[in-house]
């Protein structure tokens, strides 16, 4: 499916092709260099091992080493539009690692990007990257500081990915859409967070809650999703879209168990749509993946004693309390008792009532 090599003259229309679509300074004479001498060049001087990558028979980009003094290297690589979304950046990346371990002996292969490209994220995650330290202003782009995500890997490594990277299904029922949140809803979710209940129960979260807190939380639901540890959904009204409130799927454990958090907007509640949005995760979340679910065999909801409106909310959706922890919880103003609720894969199947997903 893939093939690297070096380059011939006939790759420069591909070349650049891709220079124009990603729209950088590379103009069609330095394509013409590159692919007619500068690849070649950077081989014999050892700074740049590039090569083309060959994708159903014709040039679909490339990728290359770049050693360092101290035996590693870098791994860069791009890919022109129509040859992406189909694993060929990551079959290309996992070639030239091998090459780079079995041929050149390299120590550790290093990889970075600027924060916010997510295509080369999920290329190093698929090919077995460990994910390293986000560096504030690592790298330098169009004349800028720019933070950068990081990453290795070692010879031994698998070079398949390390832990799920979750994508948010959207559920639907007739009511209601669990969907992602997306960048246009600052204004919404800023206003959510910002109440008295929410200072009071969850203390950790600032008050007011400011755009810029809702930006730096969007970014954060992102980063969580892709190391498998978080799930968030804005719960939507169905017929407008207008976001209604929040779902949060966490703790995720190797053995099928969650937790859940949630969160409305202050103008939704009362309406029995938080509690409807559970009942269509909750059947999500115990479907077996073939049929489209999580496969999860156990949900747990903890929260304040005192908190009326989300111990409410469990109840309605069929979570059966199990169990309540002395001065666990804190708030604002003092330490409450902790309850805790839960639902298995066994209950969700016996009970009736339920409201099915769709996708």
């Amino acid at each position: 499916m893939v093939v690297l090599r070096g380059p011939r003259d006939d790759d420069l229309p591909g070349a650049i092709e891709r220079n124009v679509e990603d729209g950088g300074t590379f103009g069609v004479q330095d394509a013409r260099n590159w692919i007619g001498y500068g690849i070649a060049e950077a081989w014999a001087a050892g700074t740049q091992l590039v090569f083309v990558v060959e994708h159903e028979g014709r040039y679909a980009g490339s990728v290359g080493l770049r050693p360092d003094a101290m035996g590693n290297a870098s791994v860069h690589f791009g890919l022109s539009r129509w040859a992406r979304g189909a694993g060929v950046a990551a079959r290309a990346v996992r070639l030239v690692v091998g090459f780079g371990f079995e041929v050149c002996g390299f120590h550790v292969i290093h990889w970075w990007a600027a924060v916010g490209n997510w295509p080369s994220r999920r290329v190093a995650w698929a090919t077995g990257f460990r994910a390293g330290p986000m560096i504030p202003g690592l790298v330098e782009l169009a004349g800028r500081r720019t933070d950068a995500w990081t990453g290795w890997i070692l010879p031994g490594d698998p070079r398949e990915p390390r832990q799920r990277w979750l994508e948010v299904p959207v559920l639907e029922t007739s009511r209601i859409r669990l969907r992602p949140w997306r960048d246009d809803e600052i204004d919404r979710i800023s206003s959510a967070r910002t109440n008295q209940a929410t200072a009071h129960f969850l203390p950790f979260i600032p008050q007011p809650f400011s755009a810029e807190d809702a930006r730096w939380w969007l970014k954060d639901l992102a980063e969580q999703a892709a190391t498998g540890r978080r799930l968030n959904w804005c719960i939507a009204d169905a017929a407008t879209d207008l976001g209604l409130g929040n779902l949060t799927l966490f703790n995720l454990g190797k053995d099928g168990d969650g937790e859940l958090g949630y969160w409305m907007h202050p103008d939704a509640q009362g309406r029995g749509v938080m509690a409807e949005a559970l009942r269509c995760l909750t059947s999500w979340y115990f479907a077996a993946r073939a049929d489209g679910g999580f496969g999860g065999s156990r949900l747990v909801i903890r929260t304040a004693a005192s908190n009326q409106a989300a111990r409410k909310v469990a109840e309605a959706a069929a979570f059966h309390h199990v169990g309540t922890e002395r001065e666990a919880f804190r708030l604002a103003t003092h330490t409450d008792d902790r309850v805790t609720y839960d639902l298995l894969a066994s209950d969700q199947i016996a009970r009736s009532g339920d409201i099915p997903f769709s996708t």
